[in-house]
């Protein structure tokens, strides 16, 4: 190699070098500014309350979170887990014990680099209790919100409770999902389809087509009467334009502008609006239990089952009194 072929290779792997040195500290630093703004925890309460005069006696567990994130709650044999996502506990890891006839231990821990478990360890697993959460912006500081996890027993006694139903768990896999801060309505659908069953699994591969998170709808329920879960309970859903952030969404087999609904699909879905108004304190009248077609442009949920609906709604009253 002569001098300047020398020169040259030195001056070309200097440069190199550099750019290497140079692109490698841009990425410390991007590292470290996104580490900066990474959703943390910040803060943790919990208490227990039975308001007088109420039959209501719940755990509550508040979790203030530095910005908005992406929850995934599950659930085993013994305890409620919440998955949030690009959240980080620092310094909030461990476990509390607590005294109340529900959870017994809350724990909290880091699922891997990035995301914070947080799972709540029943008291009894043979008696598990209602559940409820929302995802709330802080009023007192903006751009933080409060997770508030109820667990107990929610209004007056029913018979009729979402955990009783047989509801067939489906555990599909959905993009990213917001929870709803509050629920005040039910929307009634039809899937429109025929007259033929479809699975919540095969509504989620169509939803999911569309280019959504999947399945729009929280429940579906079969002509036998059996109810499939779809989108996460708590969770906003894609069924209603415009009242998707505060309602629940169930869509019914079938296409009843030609075919009627069986008379076990219409007994279910008063039974599950009986459990869902028991979770949310709704009562069933016709301001909050409606179908699709009373607030969006639509023939959902098919004429021959709106027809149906004051029935449903007296049906699911009686079951909320038993």
């Amino acid at each position: 190699m002569d001098s300047m072929n020398r020169r040259e290779f030195l001056q070309s792997t200097l440069g190199a070098c550099s750019a290497i040195w140079l692109g490698q500290n841009l990425l410390s630093a991007y590292s470290a500014a996104a580490g900066e703004e990474l959703t943390k925890l910040l803060k943790i309460y919990s208490g227990f309350k039975n308001p007088a005069g109420s039959s209501q006696n719940y755990f509550w567990l508040e979790l203030m979170i530095s910005s908005d994130c992406e929850i995934v709650q599950s659930q085993t044999s013994c305890e409620f887990v919440f998955l949030l996502k690009n959240c980080r506990p620092v310094d909030l890891t461990g476990q509390i014990n607590y005294t109340n006839p529900y959870i017994k231990r809350v724990e909290v821990k880091a699922a891997n680099q990035q995301d914070s478990s947080i799972r709540l360890v029943f008291k009894n697993p043979n008696a598990v209790p209602e559940m409820r959460y929302a995802l709330i912006p802080s009023l007192l500081h903006p751009g933080r919100y409060w997770l508030r996890i109820d667990v107990g027993s929610f209004s007056g006694p029913t018979a009729m409770k979402e955990k009783n139903l047989g509801i067939q768990e489906t555990n599909l896999a959905f993009g990213p999902l917001e929870t709803r801060a509050s629920t005040s309505l039910i929307v009634i659908h039809h899937v429109g389809m025929g007259d033929v069953d479809i699975s919540a699994a095969e509504i989620h591969r169509m939803h999911l087509a569309n280019g959504w998170s999947g399945i729009g709808y929280h429940y579906v329920i079969h002509k036998n009467g059996m109810i499939e879960r779809g989108r996460p309970r708590d969770t906003v859903g894609a069924h209603t334009y415009k009242y998707n952030e505060s309602s629940i969404g169930i869509v019914l087999d079938g296409n009843f502008e030609d075919s009627m609904p069986t008379a076990v699909q219409v007994e279910r879905a008063a039974m599950l609006v009986a459990a869902l108004s028991h979770i949310y304190n709704i009562r069933p009248d016709n301001t909050s239990l409606l179908g699709h077609r009373d607030l969006n442009a639509t023939l959902c949920p098919g004429i021959n089952l709106y027809v149906q609906l004051p029935q449903l709604r007296e049906k699911a009253r009686a079951y909320l009194q038993q």
